[in-house]
Parts: structure tokens; sequence; C-alpha cells
């Protein structure tokens, strides 16, 4: 669980509270960020337990699961997706070497990714948690999620590929997800795992107001350091690296619009183009990254 004190990353016991952050998008309520002083990795202290949480998910702004199109913003995110889903499948087939095979996308949303795999070959399964999601999948898809709980039904070594696109933070029990990760794909597979970067330029600008803290939804705070030492806690090595640019755009126009900042979308952009060259663009310092992994 994450209000514990013991670093998921480093199993240290050397941490400090950070500061306080906000659930702009159900409670109103304040967390505390606790941080790591030995790897950087953070955490959310005391969130709600893992059969309240999905309470913590019911709202029209949740736009992963409702695929809202209302606001400026709402658009910025379905045209980022759209753009996205073809560099994701540019990723798997570079990670894995295949153009086609099996993938199962964790945390798959309402699967626009699984469904876009699918129609290019690749067999693929979404695993998804909101039941309202899965429905959604399936009347437009026509293809079938399926909910955690039957992870544990998947063949062993049987995946090419296994993507978590934003999820890993999300995760009550990591390790217990990656030892099943570890069985379901095949020796020569690749695990893609998206996460926002706790030691970006932007974490730093915003502080306790970057939207990416996302708490409580958000348990985990990752850095490079803390993901490369959570992988080899778990028998996977970091293979490569990879930043997703947009996301620093569309974080900085979150961030101020959940402090109800006029201008969001203009400030936001602005903002992100400021904070890109103010990092030099270094892809350590990018807001989200994508780590391949393979098992050792």
């Amino acid at each position: 669980m994450a209000e514990g004190y013991v670093c998921l990353a480093c199993s240290t016991a050397d941490s400090a509270d950070l500061y306080y952050a906000k659930d702009h998008l159900v409670s109103g309520k304040e967390f505390t960020i606790r941080k790591c002083q030995a790897c950087g990795m953070g955490w959310t202290v005391d969130p709600p337990s893992e059969s309240e949480a999905g309470a913590y998910y019911v709202s029209e702004d949740y736009i992963s699961h409702t695929d809202r199109r209302q606001s400026a913003s709402d658009y910025l995110y379905h045209l980022a997706r759209s753009f996205m889903l073809g560099r994701k499948k540019r990723l798997v087939t570079q990670a894995t070497g295949r153009n086609t095979g099996v993938i199962v996308d964790i945390g798959s949303g309402t699967g626009y990714f699984p469904a876009y795999m699918q129609k290019r070959g690749w067999h693929a399964t979404g695993v998804e948690i909101s039941e309202a999601a899965r429905k959604y999948y399936a009347d437009r898809f026509g293809l079938k999620a399926i909910s955690p709980a039957n992870v544990k039904d998947l063949p062993t070594a049987s995946a090419d590929c296994i993507t978590l696109w934003h999820v890993l933070e999300h995760l009550y029990s990591p390790d217990e997800w990656f030892a099943e990760i570890s069985r379901v794909l095949k020796g020569d597979g690749r695990c893609i795992v998206a996460l926002p970067n706790f030691s970006s330029t932007d974490a730093r600008w915003f502080g306790n107001r970057w939207a990416a803290l996302d708490v409580p939804r958000h348990l985990w705070h990752f850095t490079p350091e803390s993901l490369r030492l959570f992988a080899e806690l778990n028998g996977f090595v970091c293979e490569r690296i990879v930043s997703l640019p947009l996301d620093l755009f569309y974080i900085s126009i979150l961030s101020y619009r959940n402090q109800g900042k006029p201008l969001a979308l203009i400030n936001g952009l602005i903002t992100g183009a400021f904070l890109a060259v103010r990092s030099g663009f270094r892809k350590e310092k990018s807001s989200s990254l994508v780590y391949v992994l393979v098992k050792r």
C-alpha cells in the first residue's frame, strides 16, 4: 500500500513528507506526498483503500473512462491520442521487432489502443477495471476487455508485448502485477510502461499544483531512476527510455485549469513551450516517459 514509509523502488525507509496535493477531480481533499531521500521516488500517503478507490474515478471529467468531448482541453486530449496511437504502435514494433503478435494492454480505458492494434494484425486483449469503460469498448469496437481479476486466466508465456500507458502509478500492488506480467510475457517479450516523470521540469515548476500528481488516483510518483530500480527488483531491466513531448503541454494546461486560472489553454501552451526550452529538451526532464522493459 502507498501509505507505508518503505520505498517501493529501493526498499529504504529514508523518506520525508514533501507537500500536500489536492484532489481536483472528485473530493477536494488534500493528500500528503512523501519522497524517498535515497532514490527520489514519491508516493501518496494514506490513499483510500483499494475497495474504496473506485469512488475517486466517478467523474465526467475522468476522460479516459468517459471519452468526453466538451472543453478545449478535451479536444486536445483526443487530438493527442489520435496522434499517439500511431506512435504507440511504432514503439511496440521497434521494441519487439514484430509487426504482428499478441499484445495485452493493461488499463485499456475505453479501448482505443487495443482496437487500433487489433485492426493492424495484432491479437489484442484489453484489461480494464471500469465496467463502464469495458462496456464502451465492447459497444464501440465489438471487442471484449477483461477485468483485472481475470488476468490470472491469461496463458503463461503467451504475450509478445504488455503495455501500461499511464497505469502503473494507479496500481495498489505493483509488485504482484509485475509477477503476473512476467508470467504472461514471453521470454523475449517486452513490457512498455508510460509514466509521469516526478523529476521533470514541469513537476518542479508547478510543485504541489502539478496536475500529474492526480491524487489519490496516482499512488506512486516515479522518476527515471526509481523506475529502473523498481524494474530490477521485479526481474526486469530497462532497455530503452523514450519521451512523450506532447504531455508537457497537456499537463501544463490541466495544472492551470485545476487552479481555476483564466486562459488556462493559452497559458498552458506558453508555459509548456517555455519549460521545454528551459530544460534544453533533455529527455530525462520530460513530463512523461516511456520505459521499455525486458525480463532479466
